[in-house]
């Protein structure tokens, strides 16, 4: 069995930049991310052969455990969809009632983002022998890869990261040095800073050398005098960052991935029968 787990929001929002907003549902309405990215799903069946599929949700309305910690996680960032946000709001919300009907199965997890809810079910699903395969553009989820765990990236070719070396060709480390690389170089799309003169390369280096962040804390003694000093001074920052970066795998979720239904999708080519089919199921329920 093959669990596909999709970051929904990231590949709603890719679909809701690249297609135009004339792509219009049943009620005239623009559905372009719901429409982009139902295509993507029907392309992962053909090419992948994707059976069970999860979307997961993050809730913007609930501050995430993340937040709690450092308050100026992605304090950067506006709505999403800039002056569209409303639309990309009434489209994610739309694709929460749409995607059950086709039989995908849709979660969130208040207080945690997406990728928790990725993470917690992939790990769950390994220990139960099925194969997992987490589908988003966020490089944050190759820190899952490994151990029976894919991270799918949808392009013009679907780009997989199946293990250590994969990840080092696109980051500089390996899977399980990624929330130490990111804690200590930081990343500017969560607004996080990292230890203030430690660079991503300096930061790869370390992590390859040592491993863990505990372990280049631990072997300070063996780094070099300038960086010795930075990570002496940064310290309470970079465990500090290393507890926002890391997901979480450990969620209280009531699903068991290697006992999810087949969805609905088989025998469609094109994406508008299936949107009607949706629109059609979801308003038989209103009117039930």
């Amino acid at each position: 069995m093959s669990l596909y787990l999709l970051d929904a929001y990231n590949l709603l929002f890719r679909s809701f930049c690249s297609l135009p907003s004339s792509i219009l549902g049943p009620d005239e309405k623009p559905i372009n991310a719901i429409y982009g990215m139902l295509g993507f799903l029907l392309r992962l069946q053909r090419e992948a052969g994707a059976g069970h599929l999860v979307a997961a949700f993050d809730t913007p309305e609930v501050p995430t455990f993340r937040h709690r910690l450092y308050p100026e996680y992605q304090a950067q960032r506006g709505p999403m969809g800039g002056e569209k946000a409303g639309d990309f709001e009434r489209q994610i919300h739309l694709a929460q009632r749409l995607l059950p009907a086709l039989g995908i199965t849709c979660l969130t997890a208040p207080g945690f983002e997406a990728d928790d809810i990725l993470g917690t079910l992939a790990q769950r699903a390994k220990g139960g022998k099925t194969a997992a395969h987490v589908v988003s553009t966020d490089r944050d989820v190759l820190q899952l890869v490994g151990g029976g765990i894919t991270v799918v990236t949808p392009d013009s070719t679907l780009k997989r990261f199946q293990n250590d070396e994969d990840v080092r060709a696109r980051l500089g480390v390996t899977a399980g040095g990624v929330p130490a690389w990111k804690s200590l170089a930081g990343d500017a799309s969560d607004n996080i800073p990292g230890v203030s003169g430690i660079g991503a390369k300096t930061a790869s280096r370390l992590v390859n050398e040592f491993g863990t962040l505990d372990r280049i804390y631990e072997s300070l003694h063996l780094v070099e005098p300038r960086s010795r000093k930075l990570l002496i001074a940064g310290r309470k920052q970079a465990n500090l960052f290393l507890e926002v970066v890391t997901i979480r795998t450990d969620l209280e979720i009531d699903l068991d991935p290697n006992r999810l239904d087949r969805h609905h999708l088989h025998g469609e080519t094109r994406v508008r029968p299936l949107i009607d089919r949706a629109f059609d199921a979801t308003a038989s329920e209103s009117t039930a």
